[in-house]
Parts: C-alpha cells; sequence; structure tokens
C-alpha cells in the first residue's frame, strides 16, 4: 500500500476524511460537530486540530 500510495494507510485515511469534511464545510450549514461524526472524528475539537494541521487553516476561516 505504501508503495503504491506514497503514504501509510492512516495518513490516506486521515487524508480522505479531511478531504470530505473539507466539502461539507464549504457546502453545507451542518455543525461542525456533525461533520465531524460524518466524517470519522471523536469530536468536533479533533476535526478542529486535524484540519489546521492539514490544512493550515482552521474550519472556521475556511467557512
Amino acid at each position: 500500500f505504501k508503495q503504491s500510495m506514497n503514504m501509510a494507510p492512516h495518513q490516506y485515511v486521515m487524508q480522505r476524511r479531511l478531504t470530505k469534511a473539507k466539502g461539507l464545510i464549504q457546502s453545507s450549514q451542518l455543525s461542525l460537530q456533525d461533520i465531524a461524526l460524518v466524517c470519522g472524528f471523536s469530536s468536533a475539537s479533533h476535526l478542529s486540530h486535524r484540519f489546521k494541521q492539514f490544512y493550515g487553516m482552521s474550519p472556521s476561516q475556511l467557512r
């Protein structure tokens, strides 16, 4: 997996979750808590932390 995708499986899953969350943040009025749960995060704060690490901005800055 790592050779073909150039990342570990966990990184791939996290990237997919964050991409989905970004789309929902931009296109819906769902709360951050709802988006977090839909995308497989344990809480809105966990999503916010990972989102900022990955995109360099908070979900509220994007919205």
